[in-house]
């Protein structure tokens, strides 16, 4: 019974590691997210907001879920982040922002 103990510890130290060399490789590369907000001025009543900004902050939140999912031993915090790019550009009817980071390592 002992060996069977020891064994099976020993596999799930196995698979533990390697999943976590998966999650260290995943975590050298950039992470890029993109979003797309509506402008407000095609509602009734036309609603105005800075629909840059607000592509901009929900960009950076999607960014921090999949660094969250992809890299559980990184810092989710995007001001931490390395080699930081945010770009915006209309299309018809709103503004589309993509960013991209490197995720800082958790202190």
């Amino acid at each position: 019974m002992r060996p069977l103990t020891q064994s099976s510890f020993s596999a799930l130290l196995l698979a533990l590691s390697v999943c976590a060399a998966g999650a260290e490789e995943a975590c050298r590369d950039t992470i890029a997210a993109s979003v797309r907000a509506p402008s407000g001025l095609n509602l009734e009543p036309p609603q105005h907001y800075d629909t840059e900004k607000l592509a901009r902050s929900r960009a950076i939140a999607r960014w921090r879920q999949e660094v969250a999912t992809r890299c559980p031993h990184a810092s989710t915090l995007w001001w931490r982040a390395h080699g930081k790019k945010i770009a915006c550009e209309g299309y018809a009817g709103g503004i589309e922002c993509e960013v991209s980071a490197l995720p800082a390592r958790k202190l």
